[in-house]
C-alpha cells in the first residue's frame, strides 16, 4: 500500500494503482476500466479511445469546489442526482466525519469530505466490478493530511521512551510529477492499519417518438462527450453523436456531459443517442454480467435507472435510449435466452415511463438474436422500437440483412474506431449511420450558422466486430 496526500486529506491505496494528476495533465481520460487513482478535475479534452467498457476498482479524489451543482462547468461525472436517489450508507468514517455512500446499481461508493485546515473539502467517487472490498478498505482509510504520519512518529517517540511531541507534518509544495501545484501531493510509507434496491419511479404515460430524420445523417460515438468547442468544429462533418448516459458498465467519466451541454449541443443542431451501458451477457466476460437466474429483474432495474440518467440530462419523454449490449457467444442457448429475457424486460421499463426504447448490439450477436425472437415472437421479449447494429464494414448503408426493422428505426456503427481531425481537433471515434431516432430539445431552436465541411481520418484502427 502507499499514501495519497491531496486537498488537505490522505488515503491508502495499492502500490501497484497508478497516480493521474488531473490539474498537472488535464487530458488524462479518467477511466473505470484500469485501477487508478485520479486527483483533480478532468480537463474539458480528454482524450479517451472510443472502444472501452467494463468498470473495475478506481478512486477519484475531486475538489469541493469543482463538483458543487451547478458550479464552474458543471461537471456531472459525480451523479449527484441519480447516485443520490438510489443510494444508502454503508460505513461510517469518523476519522473524517463522514460516512460511505453506496449506490448497488452503478456500482459506486462516495465519501463527501468537509474544508480540512490545508484544503477546501472534496468528494471521492469509488467504482467497483464484482466486489466493493478493495475500495472500501480504501475508504476506510481516510484521515486529515498528516494525521496518520503525526501517530506513527508519536509511537515511535513512545517506543523510544521519549516524552517529546513531534511538530505536525507540513505538506510538500511539489506536484506528483515535481511540479508546483495548487494541491499538495505527498508519498509515505507507515505500517499498515491493524445493496440496496433501486427505487421505482410512477410510470409516466407514453409520448409519441421523436420526430425520424428525413433521411439517413453522419454520426460518431465515442466514450465520453467532447467539449462544445469541439462539438461546434465537428458539427460540419456530423450530425448525430452517441453519449453514454450511465449504466454498471460505462467506462468513462462523464467529463462535459451535463444538462447544459445536452441544450447547448441541441441548439446546434445535434441529434443525440442517449446509451446506457448496463450488465452484459453471461458469456461476454464483460464487466458486470447479467444474473440468468435474475435477468427479468436486472433488465427492469436497468431500465429504471436508465430513465432517471435521462432525465438527469434534461432529455424529455419520447427520446430514445439505447441500451448496450455487446457482442457475445450466442451459440450459447443459456446465453442468449438471459440476454433476451433482460432486454424485453428493459424495454418494457424504458417506454412505460415515455421513452422510446432501442438497443445497440452486433450484428452477429444481439441483432441476430432479436430478430430471431422478433420472428418466433418468443415470450418474455418485447422488441425494442429501434436498432443500432455494429457491422464494422466501412459501408454506410442500413440495408445490411432482412431485418424487421425499417430503415428509419436503424441505426448502423460501420466503422471501427479510428482518430478523425475535423476543424483541427482530432477525436477517438466509431463512424455511424444514423436513420432512426434520435434525442432532440424541441424547445431550442438550432444554431444553423455551421457550414458543412467533409475532412478525412488521420488514421484508423481496424478490428472485426
Amino acid at each position: 500500500m502507499k499514501t495519497i496526500v491531496y486537498a488537505g486529506y490522505e488515503l491508502r491505496v495499492p502500490a501497484s494503482w497508478p497516480v493521474y494528476r488531473l490539474d498537472e495533465n488535464p487530458s488524462t481520460c479518467v477511466r473505470y476500466d484500469v485501477h487508478a487513482v485520479y486527483l483533480g478535475t478532468p480537463g474539458a479534452n480528454e482524450k479517451c479511445p472510443a472502444w472501452i467498457i467494463g468498470r473495475t476498482q478506481t478512486v477519484s479524489v475531486i475538489p469541493s469546489t469543482q463538483v458543487a451543482a451547478g458550479s464552474g462547468p458543471e461537471i456531472s461525472y459525480q451523479r449527484a442526482q441519480p447516485f443520490q436517489a438510489g443510494a444508502a450508507p454503508v460505513a461510517s468514517l469518523p476519522a473524517v466525519d463522514g460516512a460511505v455512500m453506496q449506490n448497488a446499481e452503478q456500482h459506486e461508493l462516495r465519501v463527501t469530505l468537509g474544508a480540512p485546515a490545508q484544503g477546501t473539502g472534496a468528494t471521492v467517487v469509488a467504482t467497483y466490478a464484482g466486489s466493493s472490498a478493495a475500495v472500501e478498505q480504501v475508504l476506510a482509510s481516510l484521515a486529515p493530511a498528516g494525521q496518520r504520519a503525526q501517530a506513527l512518529q508519536a509511537a515511535r517517540v513512545r517506543q523510544a521512551g521519549q516524552a517529546t511531541t513531534p511538530p505536525p507534518a507540513q505538506p510538500t509544495t511539489q506536484g506528483w510529477h515535481g511540479v508546483p501545484s495548487a494541491w499538495p501531493t505527498q508519498i509515505v510509507t507507515p505500517p499498515p492499519p491493524p445493496q440496496q434496491p433501486q427505487p421505482s419511479l410512477p410510470p409516466q404515460p407514453s409520448q409519441p417518438s421523436p420526430p425520424q430524420p428525413a433521411r439517413p445523417v453522419p454520426g460518431f460515438d465515442t466514450c465520453t462527450a467532447p467539449s462544445l468547442k469541439a462539438m461546434r468544429a465537428w458539427r460540419r462533418a456530423y450530425r448525430a453523436v452517441g453519449v453514454y448516459i450511465g449504466g454498471v458498465n460505462a467506462a468513462c467519466a462523464y467529463g462535459n456531459l451535463t444538462a447544459k451541454w445536452v441544450r447547448s449541443a441541441a441548439g446546434m443542431g445535434w441529434g443525440l443517442i442517449p446509451t446506457y451501458v448496463g450488465p452484459q451477457a453471461p458469456c461476454s466476460g464483460i464487466g458486470v454480467t447479467i444474473n440468468s437466474r435474475h435477468a427479468a429483474s436486472e433488465g427492469q432495474a436497468a431500465g429504471i435507472d436508465a430513465v432517471n440518467d435521462a432525465r438527469l440530462f434534461g432529455l424529455p419523454a419520447g427520446s430514445p435510449i439505447y441500451d448496450d449490449m455487446e457482442a457475445y457467444d450466442n451459440q450459447t442457448r443459456g446465453c442468449t435466452a438471459a440476454v433476451l429475457t433482460f432486454l424485453g424486460a428493459w424495454d418494457r421499463a424504458v417506454t412505460t415511463r415515455g421513452y422510446v426504447s432501442a438497443v445497440y448490439s452486433s450484428q452477429d450477436s444481439g441483432i441476430d438474436d432479436m430478430q430471431a425472437a422478433a420472428v418466433a415472437k418468443t415470450p418474455g421479449f418485447t422488441v425494442p422500437d429501434a436498432i443500432w447494429f455494429a457491422h464494422w464494414d466501412n459501408q454506410a448503408t442500413l440495408s445490411d440483412g432482412t431485418l424487421v426493422w425499417p430503415l428509419q428505426d436503424r441505426d448502423k456503427q460501420y466503422q471501427a474506431p479510428h482518430n478523425r481531425t475535423v476543424g483541427r481537433i482530432t477525436l477517438n471515434i466509431d463512424g455511424d449511420l444514423v436513420g432512426g431516432p434520435l434525442a432532440r430539445l424541441p424547445h431550442i431552436s438550432a444554431d444553423r450558422t455551421v457550414s458543412s465541411v467533409e475532412e478525412t481520418p488521420d488514421s484508423s484502427e481496424r478490428r472485426c466486430c
